[in-house]
């Protein structure tokens, strides 16, 4: 039996490989580094318990008192510098931590104005050369230095010089850090083996060793090993582990599939001389020019972005016909470049401008004369666009840019202005009554917003409603040259919108139906243009408005004609439960029942065209409100199958010396 244990046992115990005499090497130079190596984060002390460290990313010893890490996660310990101090610790539980200073963390100079410039980059599309689409790119010298306030550090890792030493590709690099991201426990210090995939620029072209900063590496990385060392067979360090590309899964949970990036190692080496941002700004030129290159044509990305424009309102092409001016200006910090243009009246004007090498750039339109802005887009982007008009008279405008952030250098940029005649159904102030009415069928319980565009002239005010025949939630919006000027968004099938249209330009009107409308639902939608700015006999008594008391049936006749146009949209008569005159100061409420299967309109009415708002509580706490600036706010209450209760609240808090005379009136249609 002993024999039989014996030979057993020998069978069974496997001998561990021994590595050979390079790779043997190899593991204690990794061992001997993991010393080198901090987790990175701020410790809270607590009133009533023990302190906290929050792991935030991996740091290593790059110097002497000096941890370099990646610019995102020095980001990340400054923000959170307030909330207690900053550390660096080999383990979640040590004690002998490093004290990091947030005075004494530097990041990369290029980090800031590069990345901000790749988040709004336009490129070709590869698959069809007519298109563009936008890029995403990795953090350009996402690299930081820390400095260390107090404790020891342990010895730097050696650093590998670039002009020396260039990892091959598929060369195995291995990172020392700290992953922790959906991994079981504490974080803790691994050795993760990779390889070199492909040597790039920050653009992802091919281009020399001297310009590939970036390294595109093959490995496992997830949260915490941002900032790691990235290793090579001798032991020296070649890059700072950065980013790596993910999966999101349906929780919001990140799984990495292998392909990451790391920052070449001279990036953060650079920030421990004095003359850092003299270094980058030299490599800002040659890095303009290339982005340069790879941006769409700015001239092909400006008639891009009017023949859109230009399409949706009706117009099918732009050829020289619709072009004012097509030049070449140059934005400089500080100062803005112009350019005058007279407008005449009929005509839809795009004011559209690119800089070349992606700098964020303003525009603005303002009046040649007085300086009265009219338009602007100050967006985070290299392509402002201001769309004006039609206007109804002839203006001098002028056309500005200037630098939204902090230049690289002088910029050039190119300007296209562009000029149409809308083919869109104009309202004139003079089409009093219902201009346009549609009656919408839908074809799929999907959901869905469908917009409308009308021309308009300022000083008009206008009325669109929408009704849902089967009481579906449905919403209505406005907006004027893209600025929003109304909407009812409250929970209801009969959304109603009044406003004056400010100046003259270009209206959409957006219905938006929800999800699980069935397939043949019917929805009406109308519009009604008054003539004027309000009711014709409310204009006439603001006009020569005093404060004076008004008849009971004044007021009537006031609320009547104001309500005309709802009335002759919904087809109904009207049937009035109660009609109250206050005076109105600070908020006055008001009880409402509402009988089943009618639907309820609660208005009012300050003759003299002070402000007033309404809002309407029901029993189960909705607010249904109007609190738009004018003088006669409108709610509409759903029908429901049982007796309803509300409380009906009109608001006035302007600072007036007089106290507004109101009319309120609350009335039931059959459905």
């Amino acid at each position: 039996m002993l024999e039989i244990l014996l030979t057993l046992a020998a069978l069974t115990a496997v001998p561990s490989p021994q590595l050979s005499g390079a790779d043997a090497e190899h593991a204690r130079v990794l061992e001997r580094s993991l010393d080198s190596v901090y987790m990175l984060g701020i410790v809270r002390r607590s009133k009533t318990g023990p302190e906290a460290f929050e792991f935030v990313g991996t740091g290593w010893v790059i110097e002497d008192g000096k941890l370099a890490t990646n610019a995102h996660v020095a980001e990340s310990l400054l923000a959170k510098a307030h909330e207690g101090r900053l550390a660096a610790r080999r383990s979640w539980s040590d004690r002998e931590e490093l004290r990091l200073s947030s005075a004494g963390i530097r990041i990369h100079p290029a980090y800031a104005p590069w990345n901000a410039r790749l988040k709004r980059m336009v490129v070709r599309a590869e698959h069809d050369p007519a298109a563009a689409r936008s890029m995403s790119f990795i953090p350009v010298a996402d690299v930081a230095i820390c400095a260390v306030e107090s404790g020891t550090t342990a010895p730097p890792l050696p650093v590998a010089d670039p002009a020396k030493v260039q990892p091959a590709l598929s060369e195995s690099i291995v990172y020392l850090g700290f992953p922790h991201e959906n991994i079981s426990g504490f974080p803790t210090p691994h050795a993760v083996p990779g390889h070199v995939t492909a040597k790039t620029d920050f653009f992802f072209q091919r281009t020399t060793w001297p310009e590939s900063f970036l390294i595109h590496w093959c490995g496992p990385v997830v949260g915490g090993a941002s900032g790691s060392p990235m290793l090579n067979r001798a032991g020296q360090v070649v890059g700072l582990i950065s980013a790596s590309e993910n999966n999101l899964s349906l929780n919001g949970e990140r799984t990495s599939f292998g392909f990451a990036y790391g920052q070449r190692i001279d990036l953060a080496r650079e920030l421990l001389r004095d003359d850092f941002a003299q270094v980058q700004a030299l490599r800002d030129v040659d890095w303009s020019r290339r982005i340069a290159s790879l941006l769409l044509p700015p001239d092909e990305l400006l008639e891009q972005m009017a023949l859109t424009r230009a399409n949706a309102d009706g117009v099918a092409a732009l050829d020289a016909s619709h072009t004012v001016s097509k030049r070449s200006v140059r934005v400089t910090q500080g100062a803005k470049a112009s350019l005058e243009v007279k407008l005449e009246p009929g005509f839809r004007y795009g004011f559209l401008a690119a800089a070349h090498d992606g700098s964020d750039i303003d525009a603005r339109i303002v009046n040649t004369r007085g300086g009265e802005l009219l338009g602007e887009d100050v967006e985070s982007d290299y392509f402002p666009v201001v769309w004006l008009g039609p206007l109804d008279e002839q203006r001098s405008l002028t056309f500005e840019l200037d630098a939204a952030e902090l230049l690289l250098g002088e910029t050039d940029c190119t300007v296209h202005v562009y000029r149409y005649e809308p083919q869109l159904g104009a309202v004139a102030r003079e089409d009093e009554g219902v201009f346009f009415s549609e009656l919408l069928q839908l074809e799929s319980n999907a959901g869905a917003t469908h917009s409308w565009r009308f021309a308009v002239q300022p000083g008009a005010s206008l009325m669109f409603s929408a009704t849902s025949a089967d009481g579906y939630d449905i919403d209505l919006l406005a907006s004027l040259d893209d600025i929003p000027v109304a909407s009812d968004e409250t929970p209801d099938s009969v959304p109603l919108m009044i406003f004056d249209t400010p100046s003259a330009g270009i209206l959409e009107v957006r219905l938006r139906l929800p999800r699980g409308m069935p397939t043949g639902a019917l929805v009406s939608l109308s519009g009604l243009l008054f003539a004027g700015p309000k009711p014709r006999l409310l204009a006439q008594l603001e006009a020569g408005a005093e404060a004076r008391e008004f008849s009971d049936a004044e007021l009537g006749g006031m609320l009547d004609e104001a309500l005309d146009p709802l009335w002759e949209v919904v087809g109904v008569p009207a049937r009035t439960v109660f009609e109250r005159i206050l005076p109105l100061e600070g908020v006055r409420e008001l009880e409402i029942e509402l009988p089943p299967g009618f639907v309820g309109i609660v208005s009012a009415l300050a003759p003299l065209g002070e402000d007033i708002d309404l809002q309407v509580e029901l029993e189960d706490g909705l607010v249904l409100e109007d609190v738009e600036p004018d003088s006669n706010p409108i709610v509409v209450l759903e029908p429901a199958s049982q007796p309803r209760t509300a409380t009906a609240r009109l608001l006035y808090l302007e600072p007036e010396a007089r106290i507004p005379q109101v009319i309120v009136r609350f009335c039931v249609l059959e459905e």
